[in-house]
């Protein structure tokens, strides 16, 4: 060895020291207070290698041995997870202004506009202005009503596109047909636009606007280590930062486009000829005045928005939708339960409408069994706590992110029975009341969070699923292709900020009602 890297060598390794020792020496930020039980944690990295490719299957199996609450030190970051539903109805609703900010994720600055949205944006004036035109704008009762034609236009494309392929012969990709179901639905209302079918935009931009889509919650779903060890985005050895800023500019222009096409056409048919009936969500985002006596919200703003929306109800619904298919094609007893069920309230010489959900209890069970087992995403987005606070007498440091973990709360076996087991029939209300698909007063699931940050969408989201599938499964008889066995259809899953089955759903269908009907 030569003078010279023999000098780098202990240089390195003196600087390594400096860094390691103060961690070997000090035990955790917090040594003075009573933390929640956790497993132990290692110098500079804390937990992070003990999170595997499924980390919420890890953190459920942390709860198991180490109580309802457990405490994670990731890298650099104070972090808590739990699947108990008392302590999470404690954060989401008790605790609400303590726990109702966002952690400010590399990821969510790239590609949530420098979190400037609703959905990942910390809690603050900005926040709530945005919200607000959400809940007073975009999605109250009587906007939703003056999309229902379309909601019903697209039920029935649904059915058209299924049958179509049926008429083929050969197995049906549920995935694509409810993706393209979900994607229209949205894209319609908010950007004026149908992108799948007969009059659609044409393929290119459907695929383009799909394929984004699918890399955002990519992205937005990875567990970035430059998040927790700040060290690592000097390097980032997998490109993932670079990554995201490829999307973030494909998405931005994407958006720009959008914008742009919409200000045209209003220029071209005149302010005092766009009737409320007729505005998309992006002409009602146009129209609004901006913060500050501004004539117009900034389009960075308008872009915020319009990628929630998008996010928000294409990808959940139509994963929730294609898992709740591949149970039911599993378990041909429940899909037979569901046909009388419908049958009973529907008949067999008209279309499922929205106005028969409420009448179709079993479908809801269904439904709700389906969140319990398959919830679109395997935690809700993070929180992260304002300040110091405690929990079951333990505490907790300000700026904790929290990792609520819903699929471990649908598997908690101290809230269920047979949890591998898909039963509908164990959410059926022995007092006859309505059932419940949002997280009702138990916490027991909770596909749309709750509190301050519940999904402002959610009602719309329950309806395309309940719609997709009562007329799936009103219009045709479900079984597994040539050659496989319902009970062999796989349900392997993905992990992602959504949490899709590995392999699309392929099925046979068998139409079930007159012909004439499909058309």
């Amino acid at each position: 060895m030569d003078l010279g890297t023999l000098a780098s060598t202990l240089l390195c390794a003196f600087l390594l020291a400096k860094l390691v020792y103060p961690w070997l020496t000090k035990g955790t930020p917090h040594e003075n207070h009573r933390l929640p039980p956790g497993p132990r944690r290692w110098p500079i990295v804390g937990n992070l290698l003990q999170l595997g490719h499924l980390p919420h299957r890890d953190l459920a199996s942390f709860c198991d041995k180490y109580g309802p609450l457990v405490y994670l030190r990731l890298g650099s970051v104070d972090a808590i997870t739990t699947n108990d539903p008392q302590i999470i109805r404690e954060i989401l609703l008790q605790q609400d202004d303590i726990f109702a900010s966002r952690p400010r994720t590399v990821a969510a600055v790239h590609l949530a506009y420098g979190c400037g949205d609703v959905a990942l944006a910390p809690v603050g004036p900005k926040w709530k202005r945005m919200r607000r035109i959400c809940m007073e704008h975009l999605l109250t009762t009587k906007r939703l009503e003056l999309f229902a034609k379309n909601r019903a236009d697209e039920a029935q494309h649904l059915v058209r596109d299924a049958w179509d392929r049926a008429q083929m012969g050969k197995p049906v990709n549920l995935r694509e047909v409810l993706g393209a179901f979900s994607m229209n639905n949205v894209t319609r209302m908010l950007l004026g636009k149908q992108y799948f079918g007969a009059g659609s935009s044409g393929p290119q931009e459907a695929m383009e606007f799909m394929h984004i889509t699918h890399e955002l919650f990519w992205l937005l779903g990875l567990i970035y280590l430059g998040d927790y060890l700040p060290v690592w985005r000097w390097v980032d050895p997998y490109g993932c930062e670079r990554k995201m800023r490829e999307v973030e500019k494909r998405v931005d222009d994407f958006h720009t486009r959008i914008i742009e096409e919409h200000r045209r056409a209003n220029e071209m048919r005149g302010k005092d000829e766009v009737e409320d009936g007729d505005m998309d969500f992006v002409d009602i985002l146009l129209s609004l005045p901006g913060e500050d006596g501004k004539e117009h919200m900034e389009d960075v703003e308008i872009k915020a928005l319009i990628q929630d929306m998008i996010a928000a109800a294409t990808d959940t619904s139509a994963v929730t939708s294609e898992w709740a298919m591949a149970e039911v094609i599993k378990h041909p007893r429940v899909l037979s339960k569901i046909q009388q069920e419908l049958d009973s309230v529907v008949g067999f010489d008209r279309m499922v409408s929205e106005s028969d959900l409420a009448h179709l209890p079993y479908l809801r069970c269904v439904v709700r069994e389906t969140f319990r087992m398959h919830p679109a995403g395997p935690f809700l987005i993070p929180h992260e706590s304002l300040r110091a606070t405690t929990i079951n007498g333990y505490y907790i440091p300000a700026k904790t992110r929290v990792f609520i973990n819903t699929h471990g709360l649908g598997r908690n076996t101290a809230l269920w029975d047979n949890v591998g087991e898909f039963y509908p029939e164990r959410h059926w209300p022995a007092d006859g009341s309505r059932v419940e698909i949002s997280h009702g007063a138990d916490f027991k699931i909770l596909p749309f969070s709750a509190g301050k940050r519940k999904c402002p969408g959610a009602p719309l989201g329950v309806v395309f699923v309940l719609v997709a599938l009562a007329r799936l499964f009103h219009c045709f008889d479900w079984s597994p292709p040539d050659g496989v066995r319902a009970e062999d259809i796989d349900t392997t899953e993905v992990y992602g900020m959504t949490m899709p089955k590995a392999e699309p759903l392929m099925a046979i269908a068998k139409p079930r009602l007159a012909p004439h009907m499909y058309l």
